[in-house]
């Protein structure tokens, strides 16, 4: 009976062989995760992007991502607000700090001009908003255009549709 017990005691007290199991380890889960994030894309301490979302997912060596709800205000050069963008999700480059969003995007000048579109670029070398998607661009007076490819400043007054048509509005 003591020898059967005292087996009993060794084969329990001995480790598992893990051996052969694939076990990930920390560096395999690459992905960083943050609700709620607020990104501050500034030169000199003036603010050009605050951007927010529900979701900022980022690698090491990959680019910031963010998804859900993605809202991005956008300032002059004297860190005054001139313009908000909306969208489904964006990313931001590491390395030019430029914003490309997607999905249901709107940007909205503090003059109520708008833009659609399903992808923008905000070029932050530039200060330029670009798309190579389709667009309606709405004017402060209601004048409505389409068209494929756009180009504007942040504060959408200078702007240009490629390849447009449109409508003009009643006064």
């Amino acid at each position: 009976m003591i020898w059967v017990i005292m087996l009993f005691l060794v084969i329990s007290c001995s480790s598992p062989d893990f051996s052969n199991l694939d076990i990930k380890g920390v560096s395999d889960f690459n992905e960083s995760e943050i609700g709620n994030p607020h990104i501050l894309i500034s030169r000199e301490n003036i603010p050009l992007v605050k951007a927010t979302s529900e979701i900022l997912i980022k690698n090491e060596q990959s680019n910031a991502v963010l998804k859900g709800l993605v809202k991005a205000d956008f300032f002059d050069e004297e860190g005054v607000h001139i313009s908000q963008l909306t969208s489904d999700s964006a990313y931001i480059d590491q390395k030019t700090n430029n914003l490309h969003a997607y999905g249901n995007v709107k940007v909205i000048s503090d003059e109520n001009v708008k833009l659609f579109s399903n992808s923008i670029l905000w070029d932050n070398h530039y200060k330029l908003i670009t798309s190579h998607d389709s667009v309606m661009f709405t004017s402060s007076s209601n004048d409505t255009m389409y068209g494929v490819g756009f180009e504007s400043d942040m504060d959408l007054t200078e702007w240009k549709i490629k390849k447009p048509r449109g409508t003009k509005g009643k006064k």
